[in-house]
């Protein structure tokens, strides 16, 4: 038969020990334990194999929302967050490279535009104790540097040149004081005694100061700088400033005149009073300044204005002189017919002339040569020239009255007793003899 069971039939009962243990084996198997009963009370006990972790993580990753994209910000941050040390390094090699050119080209060219593009002004000098080869100079200025920054400058030799002449010929040099500018700073150098570096370069200065309107002073040379804190480093100054000059003394005028009679004991006889302008910012320290006083081409007397000193502004200064009578009569005709277009308005057309200039008893050059080229030419009352010349000769303690009436008289008498005095000052023949009476009589005195 075969072996393979039917159905409805029993299997086959085993005999000896192996149906012994068979029989114990179908025992402890159809025989529940405690915790088999239990099991059957748990939960879930029929839903087979937990997933793995990994499946777990996989599926929970399917199912879960995806997160939002990165803002560029956040990008940028993961960037640097892993990639630090390589920005780091990157940082250090670009830091080698700009920094020597930040403080040797880039700082120093800002300094060098800030100096070139500053204004320097100059708001007073002086020129004084003038002597052939040196002066005692002082000058105040202002410098304004744009821009918020604090420039250092070290104390510094610089060069005075005029810019008619160039650089190369500097005229003096100029020592300015250590300086801390910031925005509009005031500088300065008082009582520095100047020796000229070049004669030619300086004259021309002088001539430029007498006969310009706006002269010019240029300014150069190496200036020891730092801005802030930074190293200090040189740059280089080339300026012109510009400044007022005396524009030829323009408004000068004779305000009044007299006749000294008789003249004083070192030969004085004619006093003047006139006003120089200065519309400069210098003062000048001229000296003792020698004229001759002209009437049109023909020299009249000489005067003398002791110590010139020109301050800014107008000048009152006192001209002692001598009038050439004897020369006066002799060319009288001349004169009168040069002077009566001004004597008709009641004026004298004098010319002045520099003819030497000296200080401290030696001629100074460039002073007496260049004012010397400039005759100063203006009118005084004729009226008041009378008045004040009777006026002197009365109230002096030499006076001749005897002769001042026999002029008055003579004249009353003889020259105005059919004439009016209008008559007179438009007949030149006339003007003439009556000019000459009291011209001989003034020289008898």
């Amino acid at each position: 038969m075969s072996d393979i069971e039917k159905p409805g039939e029993e299997p086959p009962v085993a005999t000896g020990a192996g149906a012994a243990n068979g029989t114990a084996a179908a025992q402890m198997k159809s025989s529940p334990t405690f915790l088999d009963k239990l099991s059957q009370f748990t939960i879930g006990r029929n839903r087979g194999l937990l997933p793995s972790e990994k499946d777990a993580a996989t599926e929970s990753d399917e199912n879960a929302t995806p997160p939002p994209p990165l803002t560029f910000w956040q990008k940028v941050k993961l960037h640097f967050r892993r990639y630090w040390v390589c920005h780091l390094i990157a940082l250090i090699i670009l830091l080698a490279i700009l920094l020597p050119c930040l403080f040797l080209l880039i700082i120093p060219a800002i300094a060098q535009d800030l100096l070139s593009s500053g204004k320097i002004v100059i708001d007073s000098a002086s020129i004084l104790q003038p002597t052939n080869n040196s002066v005692i100079l002082s000058i105040d200025s202002h410098i304004y540097v744009p821009g918020p920054f604090t420039v250092h400058t070290d104390a510094e030799h610089l060069q005075l040149y005029v810019p008619q002449v160039g650089s190369d010929y500097p005229m003096a040099l100029l020592n300015l004081p250590a300086t801390k500018i910031h925005k509009n700073t005031s500088i300065g150098e008082h009582g520095q005694y100047t020796v000229f570096e070049n004669y030619t370069s300086w004259q021309q200065f002088v001539h430029n100061t007498i006969f310009l309107d706006k002269g010019g002073l240029g300014l150069k040379g190496k200036v020891g700088t730092r801005l802030g804190k930074i190293k200090k480093f040189t740059l280089d100054l080339d300026k012109t400033i510009p400044s007022n000059a005396l524009n030829q003394f323009k408004g000068f005028s004779i305000d009044s005149a007299s006749l000294v009679l008789p003249a004083e004991s070192d030969g004085t006889n004619l006093i003047a009073n006139a006003t120089l302008p200065n519309q400069s910012v210098l003062t000048l320290e001229i000296g003792n300044t020698t004229v001759d006083i002209k009437a049109g081409s023909l020299t009249i007397g000489k005067g003398m204005i002791e110590n010139l000193y020109l301050k800014p502004g107008n000048n009152s200064v006192q001209i002692r002189g001598t009038a050439d009578l004897k020369t006066i009569l002799a060319n009288l005709g001349s004169l009168i017919a040069q002077q009566g277009q001004y004597i008709k308005n009641g004026y004298l057309s004098l010319t002045t002339q520099v003819t030497n200039i000296s200080y401290n008893g030696s001629t100074i050059r460039y002073y007496t040569e260049e004012m010397g080229k400039l005759p100063l030419t203006a009118q005084t009352p004729v009226l008041g020239l009378l008045i004040n010349s009777l006026s002197g000769f009365l109230h002096g303690g030499t006076a001749n009255t005897t002769n001042l009436t026999s002029i008055i008289a003579n004249y009353t008498n003889n020259r105005l007793s059919h004439e009016s005095s209008s008559d007179i000052l438009n007949n030149a023949t006339h003007l003439e003899m009556v000019t000459r009476h009291h011209l001989e009589r003034l020289v008898k005195l």
